[in-house]
């Protein structure tokens, strides 16, 4: 039979590593060099095919292991069609219907235009039906990608390296990842050790390296989480976290990069979706049909096969879970959750998807995924007082909050410092999450809401690039510049501003103390995270780009939100001198605890436009099509902190919207849109920078207008900042010694904020006594002359009566 084989080694201690290899030709298909015995190996396999499965223990006492065999008797999905690069024009609103109508919009979008990958005739014709004005930027991808190898191929047999701190000139299997990993921690063991988060669904682990200095002590120095690859297409976002581990590790970059392993811990997990980037990486070397064995179709190949839903194989974007809960089912036979989806914090909410087949489907429940949970479960047992998540190919610098109606963050003066230097070091937009398009139950959001570190996304650029560049373009420029000039010192400069960020006192808190040697000193808190309201499976509103009812489109109907009970507890051992200081998040979270900001606009603007078009043609008589423009201005005696444009008809039809700012040449750069669904008024809110004095156009698209006329009211509003306030929250902070709790107490503590502290002492130190202030006679005799220190004395008892009738009162 032909099918699909998963062989799964362990049962050992130790480091045992597996290779399956076809026995006729000696290739192998598949190779699995974790650091413990937990291997994993698949490939797909004709008939009569022999495959040799050859295990290698690298060490331990262990001298055998166990070795579990599947076959799962299925075929490789049927071809699909051509995979195109499109891109499309547009509202945002339309847009987004085009994602659920199932179509692979990608992250390489802005305020009125997004890429989609298209497979096939029939998704082309979805595109067309759409409306949308469209593009061909690659027609081919799959050629596209073999040309890529090529180049990459030609620059990796010239003379010479590359200038990364790895030398490479390629980009890295998971055969490369692994064997570089388990290098870097053979070859610097007091800097590097191996850390293992999780497992995924297939059942490997989830693995990266902790760098530091003394790296096997007890400490509580910082933690810097930085991770690539949730997405499994986004290969550059793994050879950015490779790339900084080896950086770090080999102690390139002088004086900036020792401070970071002297000061932090460093901890990289380069694939978080490893089971989809094994899969995105299997190219013609493990295809079962290479040799186009007899009864085979010669033309289906894995890299141009569309396995509806989960994806395009080569460009697939989520992870292996799916309709059938079997692990040894293959991936490309799946349709995936989204695993930047399927955080707890606000899950289910805008930008995720009910729908499998979307690529934004955020899964059965929050935190369902394992390779969720594992992130989740490292962040709330440790203080990681900034996490980065990389991923491509927007070119954008991304901060809390994802969602616009949520209120921007309490920190958000310093989160935007922070974002803005690493846009400038690599000439990405730095800019709300929101600011792409909304997004609920992301890594960010959900590990800022839950412990206040810092979080961010980088989206490695170039800007207007594409998925599986070559390497040079994709990933080597970008590391040492980005889309900025050179010397500006690219993602290698944002990584490393992220690292001082992390170990910087001001941007989290301090604990300092004395305790018995060996002493556990432990944080926790409990608290409630909330989703979105949410439908946990169903299909999108709109299919083939019509709507379709919400009984039908939510069959369970939507529910209200879920309330997850989650906690934190880390902790830090008391070193042999007695004296520890430890690193940590602010105790009172963001948002929940500490406040949003919400800005509201004024009740009446400083000045209002009204403009009016659409309707039919007077000469004709026919609907007006196309589009309508209004220009107007914002002068600086508005005064306008904010600019509110409203567009409303009377009929059940259907305009759109685009607002423009006039750049002095006469060009137009696009600063918001608005496309909702027929019948429903638009608006857009500049705020901003990009509600700064200057001339601006209106844009009115009639997409699907007879009759209606429109009506546009633009009003200068100046904006009011409040913050819902919260209740301060604290720690619970327990000294253990022996595994025995000997006090417990209540921790509040701000960041930036230093306390210090004796956590195992049954008695609080005593406060020094108030000294006794001197009586009003004892102060009057120290003046000169009678007159005198009876004028002082009378002043002195006046003062005393006006000072207890306030307390009283």
């Amino acid at each position: 039979m032909s099918g699909f084989v998963t062989a799964r080694l362990g049962s050992a201690r130790g480091d045992w590593d597996i290779v399956a290899r076809d026995a006729a030709s000696g290739r192998n298909l598949a190779t699995s060099q974790g650091f413990r015995a937990n291997e994993v190996v698949q490939t797909w396999t004709r008939a009569g095919q022999r495959i040799d499965f050859v295990a290698c223990r690298r060490s331990g006492s262990d001298r055998t292991a166990r070795l579990r065999i599947a076959f799962v008797d299925v075929a490789p999905p049927a071809a699909g069609g051509l995979v195109s690069l499109v891109r499309v024009r547009g509202a945002e609103a339309k847009i987004q219907q085009l994602e659920e109508a199932g179509l692979d919009v990608t992250h390489e979008r802005g305020q009125d235009f997004a890429d989609v990958l298209v497979a096939g005739a029939a998704q082309r014709a979805l595109l067309d039906k759409s409306g949308l004005d469209a593009t061909t930027r690659v027609s081919d991808m799959t050629a596209y990608g073999r040309a890529s190898d090529s180049a990459d191929a030609r620059a990796a047999a010239a003379p010479g390296r590359s200038a990364l701190p790895s030398g490479r000139e390629t980009y890295r299997t998971y055969e490369d990842i692994q064997t570089e990993l388990k290098a870097l921690v053979e070859k610097h063991p007091d800097t590097v050790r191996p850390v293992v988060i999780g497992k995924t669904f297939q059942g490997r682990d989830i693995q990266g390296v902790e760098i530091a200095d003394n790296v096997n002590a007890n400490d509580g120095r910082p933690v810097f989480f930085l991770m690539g690859l949730h997405h499994a297409r986004e290969w550059p976002s793994e050879e950015a976290a490779m790339e900084y581990a080896t950086m770090l590790a080999n102690g390139d970059g002088g004086g900036r990069v020792a401070a970071l392993r002297a000061n932090e811990r460093t901890v990289i997990v380069p694939v978080i979706n490893v089971d989809g980037f094994v899969t995105t990486r299997q190219d013609s070397a493990v295809d079962p049909n290479d040799n186009n064995p007899a009864g085979q179709d010669p033309n289906v190949h894995l890299g141009e096969a569309v396995a509806p839903p989960g994806g395009i194989l080569a460009y697939r974007r989520k992870n292996c879970d799916g309709e059938f809960p079997d692990p040894n089912v293959p991936c490309e036979l799946q349709y995936g959750i989204d695993n930047n989806r399927n955080y707890g914090n606000l899950w289910g909410g805008p930008g995720s998807s009910q729908d499998p087949t979307s690529q934004s489907f955020h899964g059965p429940g929050p935190r369902s995924e394992p390779e969720t949970q594992a992130v989740w479960n490292f962040v709330r047992s440790h203080q990681v007082t900034f996490l980065m998540t990389l991923h491509n190919v927007a070119a954008l610098v991304l901060r809390p909050p994802g969602l616009h109606d949520g209120g921007k963050a309490p920190d958000e003066t310093r989160m935007k410092e922070i974002g803005d230097a690493m846009g400038a070091a690599t000439g990405y937009t730095s800019q709300y999450g929101f600011e792409l398009y909304d997004t609920a139950g992301t890594t960010e959001d959900d590990s800022y809401a839950a412990t206040g570190g810092y979080g961010y996304t980088i989206e490695i650029g170039p800007k207007d690039g594409m998925f599986h560049m070559p390497y040079q373009q994709g990933f080597i420029d970008q590391w040492e510049h980005g889309d900025a000039p050179a010397g500006a010192g690219g993602l290698r400069e944002a990584l490393l501003i992220a690292g001082e960020a992390a170990a910087n006192p001001a941007d989290h808190a301090v604990i300092s103390g004395h305790a018995p040697a060996g002493a556990t000193i432990r944080l926790a808190k409990s608290f409630d995270t909330q989703t979105s309201p949410y439908c946990d499976m169903g299909v999108d509103p709109v299919v083939t780009v019509t709507e379709v009812p919400e009984p039908l489109a939510c069959p369970g109907g939507r529910k209200d939100p879920q309330t997850l009970h989650d906690s934190l507890d880390s902790t830090t051992i008391v070193p042999g001198s007695g004296a520890f200081t430890w690193h940590v998040n602010q105790s009172t979270r963001p948002f929940a605890g500490g406040g949003a900001v919400i800005e509201k606009l004024d009740d009446t603007p400083s000045r209002e436009d009204t403009f009016t078009g659409g309707g039919p043609d007077p000469a004709t008589n026919q609907p007006t099509s196309g589009s309508q423009d209004r220009e107007f201005t914002i002068t600086p005696e508005d005064q306008a902190t904010a600019v509110k444009i409203d567009v409303s008809w009377d009929t059940p039809e259907d305009y759109d919207i685009e607002v423009f700012r006039k750049n002095a040449d006469g060009s137009l750069t696009s600063v918001g849109t608005s496309g909702n669904n027929p019948g429903t008024p638009e608006q857009v809110i500049l705020t901003g920078d990009k509600a700064a004095p200057g001339a601006y156009v209106l844009r009115v698209n009639n997409f699907a207008a007879v009759v209606g006329t429109w009506t546009a009211k633009i009003g200068r509003y100046r904006t009011t900042k409040t913050v819902t306030t919260g209740s301060p929250e604290p720690y619970t902070m327990t000294c253990e010694v022996g595994g025995q709790v000997v006090r417990s107490t209540q921790l509040f503590i701000a960041r930036g904020q230093t306390v210090s502290i004796d956590p195992c002492s049954a008695k609080p130190k005593a406060k020094p006594k108030p000294k006794k202030k001197a009586s009003c006679a004892a102060k009057a005799k120290r003046k000169h002359g009678k007159k005198a220190r009876k004028r002082a004395l009378k002043r002195c008892r006046a003062k005393a009566r006006a000072k207890h009738k306030r307390t009283q009162g």
